[in-house]
């Protein structure tokens, strides 16, 4: 029995989120989104499924298939066009049909030629010695008209004269073998319509993403039924950077989780209690100057799970306010694990926690199993989702809180245009189809990658749905991508949005601190110190907020200045205030 109180919702009886069509989309529009997924998700049943913040991992894998297929079948045709003659016996109209695409290649290598800058290269002096009439005249032309030969110009006159030829060949063929010239033409044609049926195909599938009520297929393959479940688990298995002995770090930038981020999935981590907030367990007396022994509790009044229990009540109100004031917010636990860890002691990831397991995790301080209280808030339908993860240790007769909060931006535009006005409906089917032939030289220079498709095919029929539930030596489990992470906006490039998912996350914030200070109080220990710092967070700006905590042109110590030079002297302190 698990003790999330607030599982993430279910797809398959709740309408996807815009987070989910917009990830469905992009694997039909970005080919490199496209490849992370079936690279990184469907083919790689070694590695754990990174936890889903606002998306269904499962109709994003199901749709890259699709898309890849899709990609793959104008490819197919590219192929066999050239192909199927020669194993025919026709390869005369082979030579025409490869004539074609050879144009169609020096057609998309002028177009980028043209972005070449200008460099003048020298031109190419004569191997004949002596200036004779004409010569002469010549040199004099140039010499009142200097002609100067670049780079570019020198790169269209081969590609000119390379198109020539090619032209010149399929003139030839043509004339002295029709029949062969009829059979090239009726391959070009069924090119032709593959792409436009492409196409338009493409287009009417990013429609029907826009408007279904349910994305999922029917019935789920083996490895769908993994992610699925790894998505949705408790536990996420991190990454731990690798080990560095590089000793140049940069001493100004104070982080308590490394360079990556350990919650792999929530998103960037925009924030952090640096350092964590600790506090005393002190008993509520008048007399301040007892000694610590007699005003602190020997044995602490409550235990750790306590706590997390108390806040993960507090918070779920705020999900059931009316409309207008509602702030959504689920609430779930979360344990993260080191992928290391793991192999040593496969136990560390059971299939299931127990609500008796949960607490023994919560409150061991030092248990390999670390335990966060996960409170995400989702906004504009999950385009952007905002995470805040509470850490509660109970050690050395002193509580100890710490919180960090990450932030998934939205998706790119490409993966939304479907539901701009013009991007949908029966004219952007055909508009569709008529860019999709467009491509035809882009395409017929990477054909090739349908054997990339076709390993990932053989990868998928070949290994087991899931490789993490046994040990494997020398295989490290951890999640290593999220592909709603890959896809998301940088959060300094966020703007409006970025004031109301501040307020979010402050909102929690400090209900957070207000009901830790509330259950403090009624298990009779001191709140003063607890509450002078959480009114100091909460008052807190660029200090907690900022990307990074650097800190510059700052003076430590007696008589210490900013800003002044070594040759000059310190000003005497008058003890006036500034």
């Amino acid at each position: 029995m698990t003790t999330s109180h607030a599982p993430p919702a279910q797809e398959t009886s709740l309408e996807p989120t815009a987070a989910t069509r917009h990830l469905c989309a992009g694997v039909y529009v970005d080919e490199r989104f496209r490849d992370l997924v079936i690279g990184q998700v469907c083919t790689a049943p070694h590695r754990r499924v990174a936890p889903s913040y606002g998306f269904d991992i499962v109709p994003v894998m199901h749709h890259a298939w699709r898309a890849a297929a899709l990609s793959a079948l104008p490819r197919a045709t590219v192929i066999a066009a050239v192909v199927s003659p020669v194993l025919t016996g026709s390869v005369p109209a082979a030579i025409l049909i490869a004539s074609g695409f050879g144009l169609l290649l020096l057609l998309r290598l002028t177009k980028l030629i043209h972005g070449i800058d200008r460099q003048a290269i020298p031109a190419q002096r004569s191997r004949r010695s002596g200036l004779g009439p004409l010569r002469a005249y010549r040199f004099l032309l140039r010499l009142l008209f200097p002609r100067v030969t670049t780079r570019k110009a020198y790169a269209i006159k081969r590609v000119t004269t390379a198109a020539l030829w090619l032209t010149l060949t399929i003139l030839v063929i043509a004339l002295v073998y029709p029949q062969q010239a009829l059979t090239a033409l009726l391959l070009a044609m069924a090119v032709t319509v593959v792409y436009l049926a492409v196409g338009a195909t493409r287009q009417l599938i990013l429609n029907r993403i826009l408007r279904t009520r349910t994305l999922r297929p029917a019935r789920l393959s083996g490895r769908q039924r993994a992610a699925d479940r790894q998505q949705h688990h408790m536990c996420a298995v991190y990454r731990r950077p690798r080990h560095s002995d590089d000793e140049d770090d940069d001493l100004t930038v104070f982080t308590l989780f490394g360079d990556e981020s350990p919650f792999i999935g929530a998103g960037e981590l925009i924030y952090q209690w640096n350092p964590p907030m600790s506090i005393q367990l002190l008993r509520p007396e008048n007399d301040d100057h007892a000694p610590l022994h007699e005003r602190e509790h020997p044995v602490p009044p409550f235990q750790a799970h306590e706590l997390v229990e108390y806040l993960r009540e507090a918070v779920l109100p705020l999900n059931t306010d009316s409309h207008d004031v509602r702030l959504p917010a689920e609430v779930r636990d979360r344990v993260y694990v080191a992928e290391t860890d793991v192999a040593a002691d496969r136990s560390l990831l059971p299939h299931h926690f127990t609500r008796s397991e949960l607490r023994s995790i919560i409150n061991t301080p030092e248990s390999k199993q670390h335990h966060f209280l996960e409170i995400t808030t989702p906004a504009d339908g999950s385009e952007f989702v905002a995470t805040v993860l509470l850490h509660v240790s109970l050690q050395g007769r002193t509580l100890s809180l710490s919180t960090a909060a990450c932030v998934l931006a939205h998706t790119p535009r490409s993966f939304q245009r479907a539901e701009e006005f013009g991007h949908h409906g029966a004219a952007a089917v055909i508009w569709a189809a008529l860019t999709e032939l467009t491509t035809l030289p882009s395409e017929i220079q990477h054909s090739w990658r349908i054997f990339r498709y076709l390993y990932a095919l053989a990868k998928a029929a070949a290994l087991p749905c899931d490789l993490t539930t046994t040990p494997i030596r020398n295989i490290l489990i951890g999640s290593r991508v999220s592909i709603r992470e890959e896809s998301s906006q940088e959060w300094t490039k966020v703007q409006l949005e970025k004031s109301d998912i501040l307020g979010r996350l402050k909102t929690i914030e400090q209900r957070l601190l207000s009901a830790a200070s509330d259950f403090l109080r009624a298990k009779n220990v001191d709140t003063s110190a607890f509450d002078d710092r959480a009114l100091k967070i909460i008052n807190s700006g660029i200090f907690n907020f900022g990307d990074n905590n650097t800190f510059s042109n700052n003076a430590v110590g007696d008589a210490a200045q900013v800003g002044v030079a070594a040759n000059q002297p310190a000003q005497p302190d008058n003890g006036a205030a500034p």
